[in-house]
């Protein structure tokens, strides 16, 4: 805060101009209270708060899903059935158009621990097809990436 000096009275007050550099290291909260806050210090509020409700709606058709008593303690995913649940919850979600191709990818794969790698190997040639053209919308990488449509 920038104080002046009242050249007739002869006292400071405040001028209400803030040094915005002095307020440059980063803001801490106290411990107590910081999930109030968690979304606002996430560099992105917006993904951060839709991979939050994509979290919930996964919980809730995981809870009715016929995969919720083989993997309601461990929510590790076996090779065998990973696929085959990554359709069912996709299905689910894709239902309710609030989220994209891409955001039900990573949500489900943190969901369940799965390896982005090894579910993006192992899912059908369309499904890769949505996710690279959400991320080349979203990105860019059509520029950086060199494909060429096998048909």
């Amino acid at each position: 805060m920038a104080l002046k000096t009242d050249k007739i009275v002869n006292n400071s007050y405040n001028s209400g101009d803030l040094n915005y550099e002095e307020f440059s290291g980063p803001m801490k909260v106290h411990d107590s209270v910081f999930s109030l806050y968690e979304d606002q210090l996430s560099d992105n509020l917006i993904e951060y708060r839709t991979l939050k409700m994509m979290e919930t709606e996964l919980y809730e058709i995981f809870e009715e899903s016929p995969y919720f008593e083989k993997y309601k303690k461990l929510r590790r995913v076996d090779k065998n059935d990973m696929v085959t649940m990554f359709y069912y919850f996709k299905d689910k979600l894709v239902e309710s158009k609030k989220f994209s191709h891409m955001e039900i990818f990573i949500g489900f794969s943190e969901f369940f621990q799965v390896n982005y790698d090894q579910l993006y190997n192992d899912i059908g040639v369309l499904d890769k097809e949505y996710l690279l053209k959400e991320l080349s919308s979203k990105y860019g990488l059509d520029k950086k990436i060199k494909t060429k449509r096998l048909f």
